[in-house]
């Protein structure tokens, strides 16, 4: 989060200072090849690594004991203590802990601070014991996640946590998979813990084919269409739309409260207060006097404005996340490919969608599938490629052949064209375009 650095004087509301980087959870980026989660096991090449990284709740009692076996390993890898409490192997990871402070100070000093760094999580192998009483994983590993009783153990430090039902689950689903997950937990110095799933499984071979066509658009979302093509046999199905969340109302807010905390007068304060209670889904009234212009009061409201935008915008990519698992998963049998129109426009709607390219980006990595991002425009007309004349409010016509459509969702169409003229699929082009010519007004919706 950015320090509120335009707004002056006593009463500027200011937001927290911004974090140090402390390399908790991995991140795919383009071109980048992700470090520090786990040991290659079997020599498999690290290159294209997904995550997936869950995030179990920690009791009070057991933050205080996992604070405590942080310090130790820290301590003891950086050589202050020459003894450590339990195993030896909850080191197993020392040399890649210490690799990540050198590149957390580096970072730190390329840009010029000069406070000392927070050191980044701890790493910790674990092993797992299935519902069936089967181990798998590392049978020394110090973390056990027993999934029959639906907890986590690290016995040395007496560490018990239950584990949700809904994360029970999840794990069975991913000991599953094939080619299995290398797991790993990292424990960070506040005592919270995330237990990172990495994979990099071969890209799916057969004779099936599954198109996962997604236009971004930065004021309507996300509209995507899923084509599966097999045996000169397409299907067309709609997927559905995800709107953005309405975050960006918050942060204009906030930025208000930032901006207006000197120079707003009483009127303009009062209504801005309120609109940011109305947001926040609290119906109050604002008092009087100078009571609501208090720096106490807007600063907790900018926090609070700013805290429900995450929020929001986290939960938005979920949704889109966790539909596209469950679709990839649910064809097993085909190769998937994502395509998408990424928007290019520089502003803080395409941050978010940014955001959740990345992420789509990694799933595309854990899953085997194939991303690709490609171009495509909704104006032109699917079917002859004649520039379309707009009937209704993002409705084209074609005044070439008479085809009508809607612009987001034959945009994900012309994706799927795309694709076939780019990989020179010369059957699923013609196919697609029998399609499209036996329902003429399927792109409408």
């Amino acid at each position: 989060m950015h320090r509120g650095e335009n707004a002056v004087g006593e009463q500027a509301v200011r937001g927290p200072e911004p974090r140090a980087l402390e390399l908790e959870i991995p991140r795919l980026e383009r071109g980048t090849v992700p470090m520090g989660v786990g040991k290659p096991q079997n020599n498999r090449p690290r290159v294209g690594l997904g995550f997936r990284v869950w995030k179990p709740r920690v009791s009070k009692a057991n933050r205080e004991k996992l604070k405590t076996l942080y310090n130790d390993i820290v301590n003891f890898s950086l050589g202050v203590t020459s003894e450590l409490r339990g195993p030896k192997y909850l080191t197993y990871y020392a040399e890649e802990w210490e690799k990540m402070y050198e590149n957390v100070k580096e970072m730190r000093k390329r840009a010029g601070k000069r406070t000392p760094p927070r050191t980044p999580p701890l790493l910790i192998p674990v092993r797992f014991v299935m519902p069936d009483g089967s181990v798998r994983g590392d049978k020394s590993a110090p973390c056990v996640v027993d999934l029959r009783r639906g907890e986590l153990r690290i016995s040395s430090y007496g560490v018990v946590q239950r584990l949700r039902r809904s994360l029970v689950r999840a794990l069975v689903e991913e000991n599953n998979l094939n080619p299995r997950p290398d797991f790993v937990l990292q424990v960070t110095r506040r005592g919270f813990l995330r237990l990172v799933a990495s994979r990099a499984p071969p890209k799916r071979d057969a004779s099936a084919l599954l198109l996962v066509c997604v236009d971004e658009n930065l004021g309507h979302g996300l509209h995507a269409t899923l084509i599966r093509f097999n045996d000169e046999r397409v299907r067309v199905a709609r997927g559905p739309t995800f709107k953005p969340p309405n975050a960006a109302l918050l942060r204009r807010i906030a930025a208000q409260l930032q901006s207006a905390a000197d120079t707003g007068t009483t009127s303009e304060l009062r209504a801005l207060i309120e609109r940011a209670y109305e947001e926040l889904n609290e119906k109050r009234e604002v008092e009087g006097g100078e009571l609501y212009a208090a720096p106490d009061r807007l600063r907790e409201l900018y926090r609070r404005a700013r805290a429900k935008e995450r929020r929001l915008n986290r939960e938005w990519r979920n949704r889109v996340v966790a539909w596209l698992r469950r679709t990839v998963r649910a064809n097993a049998d085909a190769r998937a490919v994502v395509l998408v129109d990424e928007v290019t426009a520089e502003t803080a709607q395409s941050g978010m969608l940014r955001r959740v390219r990345r992420k789509l980006m990694n799933l595309c990595a854990y899953e085997g599938a194939e991303y690709l991002p490609l171009r495509a425009s909704g104006k032109l007309c699917p079917r002859c490629g004649a520039m379309g004349v707009e009937v209704a409010r993002r409705i084209f016509k074609c005044p070439k052949c008479g085809l009508e459509w809607h612009r987001d969702r034959a945009a994900t169409f012309a994706l799927a064209l795309n694709y076939a003229k780019l990989t020179e699929n010369e059957a699923l082009y013609r196919v697609l375009l029998e399609w499209l010519n036996e329902h003429p007004r399927a792109l409408l919706s």
